[in-house]
């Protein structure tokens, strides 16, 4: 049981820094302080327990632990930087200084986390970003940052927000680093991982699709991670870096985008590095997420000889998947008409992996993976190779016009689901005539 003294002491203690160290040192410019801070904070743990002692109160349970964590607390994200650390939360929203709420396993939950006043939460969102070279002021009311330990921080004030400041923290949780830890975790049976880790070894180009939070870098780092051979060269290119295929494939470069500086200066967006990516001799492209005119770019790469590239696409389905990276392929500046973009995703997509978190939130699942036949008319036609019942993710029993591709013609398609082998699932499905 929690001594309420102990507590209370301890809620004191922590008033006691802040207001110490804002008198003692620019709070502002602590990035290089840490030794002065840890210094401060020590100090006051120790003089706080000794007079817990002298009027005869419960002294401090965990001293060293309480520094520790109060040096975290103003290095860090202030009265967020717990939950920060803590690894069962995904998601941290703040409404203004008084209501702070997590996504934790999937659900919402407010918090006994407040700041002061908005000036607080403010002063602290402003040194997080600060750090960063970002900045967040009346000429720059908005803020998208990247934190040290790979979060995405999205900061918003007035005037854009009406009166208090809105900070969103989204930390990238790489619970799987292969197909079998998918397997694991119930995103989706071991037959469709066999598949889908067949078709990453024989090139096949992917798309993953899924809303919000429904698993798709932590699906396409495990589909990377399936890439065999020392002859693949790997470039990946990310707004924020997420995956990490660097340390696990042999030759792999991680490509991450730049926004401007507090001069508007010096972006680099992913566009630009797709292009570059294609004059480093890569064999494979992966781009952790397309929403933009790089799809165009990707979709050239695609087509021109780097066979089993690989991106993610926010959308509510695979169709909707195709559809949404026509429209982005139209966004940019080469205009090229509606007719050459289909027939680029036609000839460039292979197949579409969708995800969803499930309805209680705790899980993430394959729903779909959806083959790309060819075009149909003006339209990007296909279907469902393996389709999510209420027995599982299962196999339509369709066989794929690319099967002999797989494991060189052999693959044990009697294995899956305990259906027998395609018609003809020996002989060459590769539907474009390209060699790939």
């Amino acid at each position: 049981m929690v001594d309420p003294s102990a507590s209370r002491l301890e809620q004191a203690l922590r008033n006691d820094v802040r207001e110490e160290l804002r008198r003692v040192v620019e709070l502002d410019a602590l990035a290089d302080e840490h030794e002065e801070v840890r210094q401060v904070v020590r100090r006051l743990v120790d003089a706080a327990n000794h007079r817990a002692a002298t009027v005869g109160d419960s002294p401090l349970p965990d001293p060293e632990g309480l520094a520790n964590r109060l040096v975290d607390e103003i290095l860090g994200l202030g009265p967020l930087q717990p939950l920060l650390d803590d690894a069962g939360i995904e998601e941290i929203i703040v409404n203004g200084p008084h209501r702070t709420f997590v996504i934790e396993r999937g659900q919402k939950r407010l918090t006994d986390v407040v700041f002061e006043d908005d000036a607080d939460l403010l002063r602290v969102v402003r040194r997080a970003v600060g750090r960063l070279g970002r900045r967040l002021d009346e000429t720059s009311p908005l803020v998208d940052a990247r934190l040290p330990d790979g979060s995405r921080l999205n900061a918003i004030i007035p005037p854009l927000t009406t009166r208090y400041t809105h900070v969103t923290v989204r930390k990238f949780l790489l619970r799987a680093r292969t197909l079998a830890d998918l397997v694991a975790l119930d995103t989706l049976p071991e037959e469709a991982a066999a598949f889908l880790e067949a078709a990453v070894q024989a090139g096949l180009n992917v798309l993953i699709s899924g809303g919000t939070g429904s698993g798709k870098t932590t699906c396409l780092n495990a589909l990377g991670a399936s890439i065999a051979g020392t002859e693949e060269r790997v470039v990946t290119i990310e707004e924020t870096g997420e995956l990490h295929l660097e340390g696990t494939l042999p030759d792999c470069v991680a490509l991450q985008a730049r926004l401007p500086n507090v001069e508007g200066v010096g972006a680099f967006p992913i566009r630009s590095l797709v292009k570059n990516a294609l004059r480093m001799r890569p064999t494979r492209i992966i781009v952790g997420e397309v929403r933009g005119a790089e799809a165009l770019d990707m979709l050239a790469a695609m087509n021109s000889g780097h066979e089993g590239s690989m991106c993610t696409i926010h959308a509510n389905g695979p169709r909707q998947a195709l559809s949404k990276l026509r429209m982005y392929a139209m966004m940019a500046e080469e205009a090229l008409p509606a007719e050459a973009v289909t027939e680029m995703i036609a000839e460039a997509i292979d197949l579409v992996v969708h995800l969803r978190l499930d309805p209680a939130g705790a899980r993430r699942v394959v729903t779909n993976v959806y083959e790309v036949t060819g075009l149909e008319g003006d339209t990007v036609a296909g279907s469902d190779l393996f389709s999510l019942s209420e027995g599982g993710l299962r196999w339509t029993g369709i066989r794929p016009r690319f099967a002999a591709r797989l494991h060189g013609g052999t693959f044990p398609w009697d294995r899956l689901n305990g259906a027998p082998a395609p018609a003809g699932a020996g002989l060459d499905g590769d539907r474009r005539g390209l060699g790939r």
